[in-house]
C-alpha cells in the first residue's frame, strides 16, 4: 500500500507539473526556423484572440481559406477564442485581463490598448523583430516611412504593425447620384451646393422616372452615413467634428460659421422635403428597402443600396463648391491603422509570431487575405495576369462568400489590401465603383481632418469624457435644428457657441494640440 500510495502521489506531482507547465518550459529553441515558408520544424500550436463578424465563416477562422494554407505553409496551428463583434468591448476586456492565456491578440488592437498595456510592459515592442525577422513588412517601411510615425506610439515604440489599403474605391464614401434621372430631365451633373439644390427640387416636383409615379425621394441617408460629411464639404470642411483648418490649425467645426451654413441648408432641404424626413431615425436597412426610389444618397457601393439590377443607374457626384468655399474638398479615410497584432510580453513565440504576421505581407499572404487561394476561389484570366476573375458561388453575395475565405470582411483590413492585386479583380460591379471614384476625381481632393494621433492615457481618459458630452449635445442639437422642433437664428447660434464653450472645448482643442506636437515631432 505504501508503494501505491508513493506511486499515486508521484503521478499526481507530475500532473501538477505539466499543467502548471507555462509556454517558457514547453518552449524548444531549436524548433524555430529562421527562414523560408515553414516557421517551426514540429508543428505548434498558438492560442490567439480575434473578432468575429456575423459575415464570417460559422465554423470560424481555421475554416477559412486563409488560415488553412497558412498553417499548410508555416506549421504553426491556431487555437482560436473569439469576441463576436456585437459584443467585442466586453470579450476583449476579459481577454486582456487573462492575458497570460494567450499569445496573441489578433485585429481591432487600438492605440488605447496598446498605449495601456505597454505601459506595464504586458505587450512587446516590435521594432528589433521587424528588422530580424520581418523581411516582407520591413521593405514596406522602407517604402513607406511615414507608418512608422502612425505606429510610434508616446514611448517612441512600435508595439502593432500597420493594416494597410491603397485601393482608390476605399479611401472615401461616394455620394451617389441618379444619372438615368439626370438625363430624363436634361440636367447637368451639379457642380455647386446650389445646383445640387436645384437638381433635387427637379426630382421633386418632376417624374424623373418617366413613369407617371410621383414617388421619388430626392435625398435620403442614415444619420450614420456619411451625408454630413458631403454637405459640409461644399461649405469647407470634411467634418462636423475636430479638423485642421487651411491655416493647419486645429478648429472644433461646430464653432465655424462654415457649420452654421451647413445647418441653414440642411434645414432648407428638410423643410421643403428634398431631405428624407426619416433621416434621423432610419438605419441601413430602411435606406435599401427605398432602392431605386431614392435619387442621391451616400455609400460604399451605389448596388449595396439599389441592388445590382439598377446599379448601372447610379454615378458618383464629384466634390461641390459654394459661395463661402471656392475649393473643391472631400473627407479621406485613415486607410492605415496600426491595429494588426499586439504580442504578450509574456510568450516565448515572439519570434514565430513575428514571421506568421510577416507572411500576411507577402504577395501570396496578400492575395489569400484578399479572395482565398489562386486556382480554387479564383483564377487569373490570362497568361500577362492583367485581371482575375473571382468564383463566387452561384445566388451568394460576394462579401458573404469572401467572409468564408477571410476574416476582412467586415473587420476592415487584415494586413495589406493590395491595390496592384485588388483592382485586377475582373467584376462588373466592382468596375462601377472604381470607375465612379476616378470619373468624380475623389482622390484629387482628399482631406483626412486630423491624423492618427497618439494620447497619454491621461489624455485619453479626459478626452473620453469631453468627447462623449459633446457628441451626446451635438446629436441632440442638429436634430432639433435641422428638423424644425427648435427655430434657428442668431441667439440661438450664440446659445450653442456658449454651450460648446462650457462643454470644454478649449481643453479638447489643447489637448489635440499637444498629441499633434507629438507626432509632427516623432
Amino acid at each position: 500500500m505504501k508503494h501505491i500510495f508513493k506511486l499515486m502521489l508521484a503521478i499526481i506531482s507530475l500532473f501538477i507539473l505539466v499543467s502548471c507547465k507555462t509556454n517558457n518550459n514547453l518552449y524548444d529553441e531549436d524548433n524555430f526556423l529562421e527562414t523560408g515558408d515553414k516557421i517551426v520544424k514540429e508543428k505548434i500550436t498558438l492560442k490567439f484572440f480575434a473578432p468575429l463578424h456575423p459575415l464570417h465563416h460559422p465554423d470560424g477562422y481555421n475554416a477559412m481559406r486563409l488560415f488553412q494554407k497558412m498553417e499548410e505553409i508555416t506549421n504553426i496551428h491556431i487555437e482560436w477564442d473569439y469576441g463576436p463583434t456585437q459584443t467585442y468591448a466586453e470579450k476583449k476586456a476579459i481577454a486582456i485581463k487573462n492575458i497570460k492565456e494567450y499569445d496573441g491578440y489578433f485585429l481591432w488592437n487600438t492605440l488605447k490598448d496598446q498605449i495601456n498595456l505597454a505601459q506595464y510592459d504586458a505587450i512587446r515592442p516590435i521594432d528589433d523583430l521587424i528588422d530580424k525577422y520581418m523581411p516582407n513588412y520591413k521593405e514596406i517601411l522602407e517604402n513607406n516611412p511615414e507608418l512608422i510615425k502612425l505606429a510610434k506610439l508616446p514611448n517612441g515604440k512600435m508595439y502593432s504593425p500597420v493594416a494597410i489599403n491603397d485601393t482608390p474605391r476605399d479611401q472615401t464614401f461616394k455620394q451617389f447620384i441618379n444619372q438615368k434621372w439626370l438625363d430624363n430631365l436634361n440636367l447637368e451633373m451639379p457642380e455647386t451646393i446650389d445646383e445640387y439644390y436645384d437638381v433635387l427640387k427637379a426630382f421633386k416636383n418632376n417624374d424623373p422616372n418617366l413613369n407617371g409615379i410621383n414617388d421619388e425621394i430626392p435625398l435620403s441617408s442614415t444619420r450614420l452615413g456619411n451625408l454630413s460629411s458631403f454637405i459640409m464639404s461644399s461649405f469647407g470642411y470634411v467634418s462636423t467634428g475636430i479638423e485642421l483648418n487651411n491655416n493647419n490649425e486645429i478648429t472644433y467645426v461646430p464653432t465655424t460659421n462654415n457649420y452654421k451654413e451647413y445647418l441653414k441648408f440642411m434645414i432648407k432641404l428638410y423643410e421643403e422635403g428634398l431631405l428624407d424626413n426619416s433621416y434621423f431615425t432610419m438605419n441601413q436597412s430602411d435606406l435599401t428597402a427605398k432602392g431605386n426610389r431614392v435619387g442621391s444618397f451616400d455609400g460604399a457601393a451605389a448596388y449595396l443600396v439599389v441592388s445590382e439590377k439598377y446599379d448601372d443607374d447610379y454615378t458618383a457626384i464629384p466634390p461641390l463648391t459654394s459661395d463661402i468655399n471656392p475649393n473643391k474638398v472631400w473627407l479621406g479615410f485613415h486607410s492605415n491603422s496600426p491595429q494588426t497584432f499586439m504580442i504578450p510580453s509574456h510568450t516565448p513565440y515572439y519570434r514565430e509570431i513575428a514571421r506568421w504576421i510577416d507572411f500576411l505581407y507577402s504577395e501570396k499572404g496578400r492575395q489569400l487575405q484578399a479572395f482565398g487561394e489562386e486556382g480554387k476561389d479564383w483564377q487569373w484570366d490570362d497568361e500577362n495576369q492583367s485581371s482575375f476573375t473571382f468564383n463566387v458561388p452561384k445566388g451568394m453575395n460576394i462579401e458573404s462568400y469572401r467572409g468564408r475565405l477571410t476574416p476582412s470582411v467586415g473587420l476592415g483590413i487584415v494586413t495589406y489590401f493590395d491595390k496592384d492585386f485588388v483592382l485586377k479583380e475582373n467584376n462588373k460591379i466592382i468596375n462601377n465603383i472604381n470607375n465612379a471614384v476616378e470619373n468624380a476625381g475623389y482622390l484629387d481632393y482628399l482631406k483626412i481632418p486630423m491624423p492618427v494621433l497618439n494620447f497619454t492615457d491621461s489624455e485619453n481618459t479626459e478626452l473620453a469624457i469631453i468627447q462623449t458630452d459633446l457628441d451626446i449635445y451635438l446629436d441632440s442639437f442638429e436634430e432639433r435644428i435641422i428638423s424644425g422642433k427648435s427655430e434657428f437664428n442668431d441667439d440661438i447660434w450664440e446659445e450653442h457657441l456658449s454651450r460648446l464653450n462650457r462643454l470644454k472645448i478649449s481643453r479638447l482643442i489643447e489637448i489635440y494640440n499637444d498629441a499633434l506636437n507629438r507626432y509632427n515631432n516623432s
